[in-house]
């Protein structure tokens, strides 16, 4: 009997039951150590709360005992003042609190677990991890929200049920893991980890490698995919196979996918040589069908705007949420670390603003982008967002700006050495130096438009007669008059008041600008 107590207590001390404490838990065990001896080389001496009265000295002795007038007041600088009062509590004295928090010298010696100590050394967060799994992450972001500065604000009674909801959140999760561990205690999943098979640990290790090849499989897929769009300049198509990719390496755990880096530096290589081959001209065309490419890339229009009433304006194009893109992109960008992903989702949002109309928007973006990309050297996305600047310039007729930012770009070409851009970009100076965008106000494109038609009639009785047709349409008010241009229309005039009406030298009428 004595023979297997002695055995019973071999194996739990030196055995598989106890597992590897100084591997696993050396830090925990070194910092137990030098508490232990702080305590012994300065022992616990319990001080009073309140302070002994002092015996009050008899006036018949104070002038006996000669006064120290010469010593001088000793301020301490270096003292911090206390701005608290001093503990009331065993808990709040210096031996049972500021010992713990005194610096341990660091381990002078090499410790090759120095990973899994850093691991491991963490126990609450370790025994989370093995009950909680992923939500281990939840209860340490509850943990630290009473302590953030950002939940502090203006606001005391929001600040005050958010502190709430985070703390009953927290005693949910922590009551789940207390449960957990209840039906099985923590030294029971070490043993089990300690006593797992060969055979097991194998079977394991292939079913992960099985995993690791159809999620590389799948990943590959798409990325020839995105391979494919890109050789045959399909944007759109790059567009979806990009964020297809994205979320499902995004889903996938490091451990699942290794290389989860490459695959995400390949997307956005990708993206910013697609944006920037997409400004080109072929040089076999004429130069009339380098500029209608140049019009188009620049966001130009082509011709005048279409008419309200036409057939085309029914067959609308593709509906795209622009608003919910911009929410997924500006919570990527405030998760966002490497600055090829920074660059990216700046150059999206300021190019979804730009079609929201948002040019002040748009542009803040794509100068953010140009500096990432200055931080980067990277002077593809320079291009981009120099380019993205010009088409909202344009937009709003600020040609001398657009000129800028075409400059820029110039700029940005020369460096790469890329010589069809440089002759790009100089044609679009060529063609915003052409541009007149005064031409396209209403009343002008009126009187092109009466201006054609007379010239198109034959004989000069037919054109007097439509020349005095189109003075009698422009005496009557826009609400009466059916223009020669469909889709344009002229603002109403405002009806006189009888204030102006009397002051006028005109005859008055009685009917107004009803009577022609």
């Amino acid at each position: 009997m004595g023979v297997m107590d002695c055995y019973e207590a071999i194996e739990n001390c030196i055995g598989e039951r106890p597992g590897r404490p100084l591997r696993d838990h050396f830090k925990i065990i070194r910092r137990l150590a030098w508490k232990q001896n702080y305590a012994a080389h300065k022992p616990f001496e319990p001080t009073p709360q309140t302070k002994p009265k002092k015996n009050k000295q008899s006036p018949l002795f104070k002038n006996l005992y000669p006064r120290e007038e010469s010593r001088e007041l000793v301020i301490p600088h270096n003292t911090k003042m206390r701005t608290h009062p001093a503990g009331l509590s065993i808990k709040e004295s210096l031996h049972s609190v500021g010992s713990s928090h005194d610096p341990i010298p660091p381990y002078p010696y090499p410790y090759l677990m120095k990973p899994v100590q850093n691991y491991t050394s963490n126990i609450d967060n370790f025994m989370a991890e093995k009950y909680l799994d992923k939500m281990y992450l939840d209860k340490v972001f509850l943990k630290h929200i009473p302590n953030e500065p950002g939940v502090y604000g203006p606001n005391k009674q929001g600040a005050k049920a958010l502190k709430q909801i985070a703390k009953k959140c927290y005693q949910t999760v922590c009551n789940k893991q207390e449960l957990l561990r209840a039906r099985k205690p923590f030294y029971s999943i070490r043993y089990q980890e300690a006593r797992v098979s060969g055979a097991l640990k194998e079977r394991q290790k292939t079913e992960l490698q099985h995993q690791q090849r159809v999620a590389q499989k799948e990943a590959d897929i798409i990325l020839q995919e995105i391979k494919d769009a890109f050789t045959n300049r399909q944007l759109k198509d790059l567009l979806v196979y990009t964020e297809k990719l994205r979320r499902y390496v995004n889903a996938k755990s490091k451990r699942i996918i290794p290389n989860k880096g490459e695959y995400l530096k390949v997307i956005y290589s990708t993206m910013c040589q697609a944006f920037y081959d997409i400004y080109r001209s072929n040089p076999r065309k004429s130069m009339y069908e380098q500029n209608i490419r140049i019009y188009a890339s620049l966001g130009l229009p082509l011709s005048r705007d279409p008419s309200t009433d036409s057939v085309l304006v029914q067959f609308k194009n593709v509906f795209v949420d622009y608003k919910k893109r911009i929410r997924e992109y500006e919570e990527r960008l405030r998760q966002a670390v490497l600055p090829e992903e920074i660059c990216w989702f700046y150059h999206e949002l300021s190019r979804y603003h730009l079609e929201q109309k948002k040019y002040d928007i748009s542009r803040l973006y794509a100068r953010q982008c140009i500096l990432e990309a200055n931080n980067l050297k990277n002077e593809m996305w320079v291009f981009n967002s120099a380019m993205l600047l010009c088409k909202g310039d344009l937009q709003q007729h600020n040609k001398n700006d657009a000129k800028v930012d075409l400059q820029l770009a110039l700029k940005s070409a020369a460096k790469l050495s890329d010589h069809e851009k440089v002759a790009f970009i100089r044609q679009c100076l060529d063609v915003i130096e052409n541009v007149h965008f005064d031409d396209r106000f209403a009343l002008k494109e009126l009187m092109d438009r009466e201006r054609k038609i007379i010239e198109m009639l034959s004989g000069t009785n037919m054109k007097e007669e439509a020349a005095n047709l189109f003075s009698k349409m422009a005496a009557l008010p826009p609400s009466r008059r059916m223009t020669v241009l469909p889709g344009v229309q002229l603002p109403p005039q405002r009806q006189p008041s009888k204030s102006n009406r009397a002051r006028s030298i005109l005859p008055t009428s009685s009917h107004g600008e009803d009577t022609v």
